[in-house]
Parts: C-alpha cells; sequence; structure tokens
C-alpha cells in the first residue's frame, strides 16, 4: 500500500505544472527518504520528458549520498536498458551536477541515444522557459569535443522542431565553423517558417564564409514553398542609442509594441570596442519598467540610473540606423574570431527576421571638419554631458598622479608638465587609433542629437588625431588633464580612508 501511495504522489508530481507546486511535492516524496528510491529507480527507463522532468526534481531533492551512488550503479549494470541508464546519466549531469568518470561513459552502448535524450530534455525545457538554451549552450561548451557532434548526429530524428531550429541557429553563429555548416545544412532540409526566419536572419549576420551558405540553404527552403511573415510591422519598431562612454561601450535598444495587454519586444545589446558585441538582453530578461518608452527620433531620452550613477542618454533613432550599428560591432565580433554572446545569438533573430541593411544605406553620415576654425575648441568637448564619463585609463596616468600628489603642493604648473610629458611619451598610436574611433562614433551619436555644434568639435577632435603627434591635440590634452585630476583626487581619498582607519584603530 505504501508503494502504490508513493506511486500516486510522483503521478502528481510528474503531472504538476506550477513550478512552486512541483518543488513542494518532490520535497513531501524526498522527505521519505529510501522507502521512495526503488519507486525511483523504476522510473528511469522512460522516454517521456515529463517523467524524466520529475525525476530531475526529485533528485535534487533526495539524499545526494543516498541518490548519486544509486544512479551510478544503474549506469553501471549493463543487464539494464540503455534507456534506463542513459536518463541516470542525464540526472547525474544535468541535475546534480555530478563529475562523470570515463567508465561509466564507456559502459553505454549507444552514446546516440544520450544525445537524443539530451535534446529531448532541452526541448521541455524551451517549452517552459526558450531562454533554456542559452544555459544548455553553455553547459554543453564544458563538456567533451566530440559531444556537439553527436548531437547533431541525433538532430535528424527530433526535427523538425521549432526548439531545435533554435539550436541550430545557435551553433550557425558560435565558434566551430564545422558545426556551423553542419546546422546551416540542416536548417536547409527544415520545412518550418522558424527555420527560414532563421536563415534570413542568419544570412544578413554571419561573415562571409558562412553567409553563403545560409543565403543558399534560405533559398532551397523558400524554393520548398516556405513563407514567413516577420512580425511586428518593420515600421513598428523603435531604436535608441546611448553616447559612447569612457570605455568605448554603447548601448543599443529596440522596442516596438504587442497587444495592450502584452509587455512590448525589447532587444537592449552592449557593444564595446575594439570587441564588438559583449552583452544582450531579450524582454523576457528584462523587467517591464527598464525597457524605455518610445521617443520621436531625435529626441534625447535621460533614462534614470542607480542611486549614485548619472542617468543614460539615449536618442532615438530609425531602426535601420540602430540595426547598422549593431552591424558595425558584429562585424568586429567575426574579425576578432570571437563569436557574440549567447544572448545575442538568441534574441538577435528580432531585428535581423527582416533581413540584411538595404545595399544603398549609407555607413553613416557625412560629417565636414574645419581643423583651422574649431582645432583649439576641441578641449571643451569633456564639458558636454554625453562626455561626462570619458578619462583615460591608464596605468601612466595613475603612476604620474601618484608622484604629483607625493610632491605637494600640486600646482597647475605641475599638473601641466605632467599633461605635456604623458601625451608625448606615453599617449602612443594605438591610443589615438582608439579615441579617433570613438570620438568619430560620438559625431555621428551628436549628429542623431541634432547637436551640430558638438557634432563638429568631435569630428574636428578625431581629425586632429589623424598623424598629427598627439600632443598636439587640444582634446588629448585636456582628457590626460581631467585624467590626472581624478587620479589625484583617488589618490588622496585613499589615504584619507587610512588614515582614519589608523586614527580609529589607535
Amino acid at each position: 500500500m505504501e508503494r502504490r501511495a508513493l506511486e500516486a504522489a510522483f503521478a502528481a508530481l510528474v503531472q504538476a505544472t506550477e513550478p512552486a507546486e512541483r518543488v513542494r511535492l518532490a520535497q513531501e516524496l524526498a522527505g521519505r527518504g529510501e522507502a521512495i528510491l526503488p519507486v525511483f529507480l523504476a522510473r528511469l527507463d522512460t522516454e517521456d520528458p515529463h517523467v524524466r522532468g520529475g525525476l530531475g526534481l526529485l533528485a535534487q531533492q533526495m539524499d545526494r549520498d543516498l541518490v548519486v551512488p544509486a544512479l551510478k550503479g544503474i549506469m553501471r549494470a549493463r543487464e539494464r536498458r540503455d534507456q534506463a541508464r542513459v536518463t541516470a546519466l542525464t540526472l547525474l549531469d544535468r541535475y546534480l551536477n555530478e563529475p562523470l568518470e570515463e567508465d561509466l561513459l564507456a559502459g553505454l552502448r549507444n552514446p546516440n541515444d544520450v544525445a537524443r535524450q539530451s535534446l529531448r530534455e532541452l526541448i521541455l525545457a524551451m517549452e517552459r522557459n526558450p531562454t533554456a538554451v542559452i544555459e544548455y549552450l553553455t553547459q554543453l561548451a564544458q563538456q567533451p569535443a566530440d559531444v556537439p557532434g553527436l548531437l547533431m548526429q541525433a538532430l535528424p530524428d527530433l526535427m523538425p522542431n521549432p526548439h531545435l531550429v533554435t539550436l541550430l541557429r545557435m551553433f550557425a553563429q558560435g565558434e566551430d565553423a564545422r558545426l556551423a555548416q553542419q546546422a546551416l545544412e540542416q536548417l536547409g532540409r527544415t520545412r518550418l517558417p522558424e527555420a527560414l526566419r532563421a536563415l534570413i536572419s542568419l544570412a544578413a549576420t554571419l561573415p562571409a564564409d558562412r553567409r553563403f551558405a545560409a543565403e543558399r540553404e534560405m533559398r532551397k527552403v523558400r524554393m520548398s514553398g516556405v513563407r514567413v511573415e516577420p512580425a511586428p510591422p518593420l515600421a513598428a519598431w523603435q531604436a535608441l542609442l546611448s553616447p559612447v562612454d569612457g570605455a568605448g561601450a554603447q548601448v543599443i535598444w529596440f522596442t516596438a509594441p504587442r497587444g495592450e495587454a502584452e509587455r512590448p519586444l525589447a532587444l537592449a545589446i552592449i557593444a564595446a570596442e575594439p570587441t564588438g558585441i559583449v552583452a544582450a538582453a531579450g524582454a523576457d530578461m528584462l523587467p517591464a519598467d527598464e525597457v524605455p518608452p518610445a521617443v520621436p527620433v531625435g529626441e534625447v531620452l535621460a533614462v534614470p540610473q542607480p542611486a549614485g550613477l548619472r542617468p543614460l542618454m539615449l536618442v532615438g533613432v530609425s531602426f535601420d540606423v540602430g540595426r547598422r550599428v549593431v552591424q558595425r560591432a558584429l562585424e568586429r565580433n567575426w574579425l576578432a574570431g570571437q563569436p557574440p554572446p549567447l544572448t545575442y545569438r538568441l534574441f538577435g533573430e528580432l531585428i535581423w527576421q527582416y533581413g540584411p541593411l538595404a545595399a544603398e544605406a549609407p555607413d553613416g553620415p557625412a560629417i565636414q571638419t574645419d581643423l583651422q576654425r574649431l582645432g583649439d575648441d576641441t578641449a571643451a568637448l569633456l564639458d558636454h554631458a554625453a562626455f561626462a564619463d570619458w578619462y583615460w585609463p591608464t596605468p601612466a596616468v595613475y603612476e604620474a598622479a601618484r608622484q604629483l600628489v607625493s610632491r605637494p603642493p600640486l600646482t597647475a604648473e605641475a599638473r601641466a608638465a605632467a599633461v605635456r610629458e604623458l601625451a608625448e611619451t606615453a599617449f602612443g598610436p594605438d591610443d589615438a587609433m582608439t579615441y579617433r574611433r570613438r570620438l568619430s562614433a560620438m559625431a555621428e551619436w551628436l549628429y542623431y542629437a541634432r547637436d551640430e555644434a558638438t557634432m563638429q568639435l568631435a569630428a574636428t577632435a578625431a581629425a586632429q588625431l589623424d598623424g598629427a603627434p598627439p600632443a598636439a591635440s587640444p582634446f588629448v590634452r585636456e582628457l590626460i588633464n581631467r585624467s590626472l585630476e581624478l587620479a589625484a583626487l583617488d589618490i588622496q581619498s585613499r589615504a584619507r580612508r587610512v588614515r582614519k582607519h589608523t586614527i580609529n584603530r589607535s
């Protein structure tokens, strides 16, 4: 009778849908100690993803010293069917994060069963939360090098499936060129609208050596009669750009409204030079109150930040202007051989499902410079709110500030001499190239913000760094001057805290 009661309780766990209820039921079952173990082990021979999910949740609640040896024993039991042994492996690996010895893995007769079950688990997880593929690929990166290939071999048995299309799309954007090619070919054999949408977005953003394959597979799917309507309409999208900050990072937001009762579609991307895209988040990963409102093109929005931080400035731009900024950053990823982060690979389709930028679209606004008229004024750039956090983060500045502080008084003449020496000896060609790129990007941002006077200053400051000695640039001298001032203030503040601590202790 107890066995039947435990079986009924486990059936209730499998059928439950609310996460809190599932956890409660699993905790109650785990509280039965060794009595639940026979029921647990008897359910391992299953292909039902809901049963496996219940087993995984129960395993997490059970006494680890009880459940881990039992599961390893099942994996070693060659008389058991591979299905039970594969389920045991999955629970140990994915739910219990238990390291697996080589002899346990070698004992499995058919590794493809492991791959198929792993994919079934992924499908189940993505049905509940589409972002589960991020954690799946994060864990996959820690597995032996041949595991992704085993998954790719097992994929056709479970296709067509929209969630596996997402997995293939993310493989196609990964570092492994061979795996990416196989993923594109599998997408080309998949007659689903989701596969066509994936190939459209990939053809717009992959590096040249993969783009041609994506375009070829896209044509195959279209010729088979598959069609897809992108949603929402292209005109519904709004893009917003932040200035480039002192570290070379820029935030790009894309938002589009949905139904009245639904939160808007949103994608936030952080790009940093010279790396490219370094982070991204979709609306499902963001609190609704963090999504900025739409603003007219050319209007600057100040978004409040946590206490102590300046508001984030965002200028409204057209959808394709925002996409162009993302595309430039993505090109830097591919050039550096560093694929974009998993979150971007998942959510990037939102903005590229419409295909590439128009061929005739300009790369950016044409901005004229006037070195003679504006040359000495470029130092004033750092007074603008968009440049508030610009400084030169280099050890040479901190060391120069330390020397200045150690020889008081800290006079303007002493600081000017330090600025001149740093500009002549420490601000090298790589620094000049970095700030030329950042200033050019800022000139473009100011153009979209309709601040023509500051735009001209930024463009001229960038031009000053094109071949001329950095010490001749008023902007560079002021940048170093302010960086020295910040470093000196930091050193003095640290010294005061040390003195205060010493006095308190004494």
